[in-house]
């Protein structure tokens, strides 16, 4: 239905290698209705930026902290009852829920659906949003905890960057 229908594919987050694949799938499914130049493809993914690294992992790791087994379990059942949380369930498995330098799947404990942050510096976080604007990515949801001000840290310390 996307390949027909639609102007944007938003994916889940996944790694940079992981989504090109699944573009270059789009695309090829595309062709068949004539629009490989139509599809545009975009990532839903958080943000947890901060001016330095080891902060940015510190807030990470703040914000599954407190989380109690009970909680985490209604989390993993939810999962069994939903194939497009299939994959999320496989990338909370990576040591430390880490799925590359600064690709976190820790909130994906916590609650189902879009789980993947980009957590770093705000160079780091701008050069893995790039990675994947060079794989094809043209449109972006970004959100972080508590909204607002993770949206106000992004605009001061990351647009910048990326314009």
């Amino acid at each position: 239905m996307c390949a027909k229908h639609a102007d944007v594919y938003l994916y889940w987050g996944d790694t940079p290698e992981n989504i090109a694949v699944r573009i270059a799938h789009a695309r090829s499914r595309a062709a068949a209705h004539g629009r490989e130049d139509q599809l545009q493809f975009g990532m839903r993914l958080q943000v947890i930026v901060r001016d330095t690294e080891d902060e940015a992992w510190a807030a990470a790791e703040a914000l599954i902290a407190g989380a109690s087994e009970f909680h985490r379990q209604a989390i993993s059942q939810m999962w069994d009852q939903s194939e497009s949380n299939s994959r999320m369930k496989e990338l909370v498995e990576a040591p430390d829920h880490r799925l590359g330098p600064h690709l976190w799947s820790g909130i994906s404990t916590l609650r189902p659906g879009a789980g993947v942050a980009v957590v770093g510096d705000p160079e780091q976080v701008a050069a893995t949003l790039r990675e994947f604007v060079d794989i094809g990515c043209s449109e972006f949801c970004l959100s972080g905890y508590p909204h607002d001000v993770e949206a106000e840290r992004f605009g001061r310390l990351v647009m910048p960057l990326l314009r």
